[in-house]
């Protein structure tokens, strides 16, 4: 197989709530009294079992700024509406190499792809809360490799495929809405303003999962029956990999 290639550049972000340290330093005081609110937060979600969304809110009141990996593979596990998505999105990649190679006859040539990024997945708290704390709206591709072998006999095509899931998001607050987080109300301007006192940071959420691959035949009328996530936990309840 050929290598696998990255993805297309992702679509802007929105703004979040303003330039980092923006705010005058006399109007902080509210701002630093909040942080001991935020920071209970994230030790009550982590007690209630949702690693993620701690390890995520930990990240920001860290106040570095630096990306951070959301473990790609443990998302999809954990929500199968957004692995289901990923599933989509690959396969109907899969489906137009499959019909431009039968209709072109370059079998056997490995052909690399990479899909638009789908744009406004929303984990809502139903499918998991972990989750849904962790992330809410988050962006997904695909990219891979896809070879069709040539079938003598005119039946549907047969590939080999390989492909990965890739995942971005901005962790920010830019909203106008409250919630709750393990019993801890907290509002998107109070979070954001965070960031504007210089307090925490926002940053980067950029990962991708594991190879995936299929082989088998390119059904015209059913779903091409992709790889799911797999269910690799370990560890105990403080590891956010678990």
């Amino acid at each position: 197989m050929a290598s696998i290639p990255d993805p297309l550049p992702y679509p802007p972000d929105d703004q979040g709530q303003g330039s980092w340290g923006s705010q005058p330093l006399y109007s902080r005081g509210d701002d630093v009294a909040f942080a001991k609110v935020a920071a209970a937060a994230a030790i009550a979600a982590d007690a209630k079992g949702w690693t993620h969304a701690a390890r995520h809110l930990d990240h920001y009141l860290e106040n570095t700024g630096a990306g951070l990996d959301p473990k790609v593979d443990e998302l999809l596990r954990d929500v199968p509406e957004i692995d289901r998505i990923a599933n989509k999105s690959a396969e109907a990649e899969i489906r137009q190499i499959a019909s431009e190679v039968s209709t072109n006859k370059n079998y056997e040539n490995p052909m690399p792809f990479q899909s638009e990024w789908v744009r406004d997945v929303y984990i809502v708290e139903p499918m998991n809360p972990d989750w849904y704390f962790a992330m809410g709206g988050i962006q997904i591709c695909t990219t891979g490799v896809v070879t069709v072998h040539e079938r003598a006999d005119g039946s549907e095509p047969r590939v080999t495929v390989e492909y990965k899931v890739w995942v971005h998001d901005r962790y920010n607050w830019d909203g106008s809405k409250s919630t709750e987080i393990a019993g801890i109300t907290v509002t998107d301007k109070c979070m954001g303003a965070l960031h504007t006192a210089g307090l925490a940071r926002e940053y980067d959420l950029d990962g991708v999962s594991d190879v995936r691959r299929y082989e088998g035949t390119v059904p015209a009328t059913q779903n091409i029956k992709l790889p799911g996530a797999q269910d690799n936990r370990d560890g105990n309840r403080s590891d956010p990999t678990r």
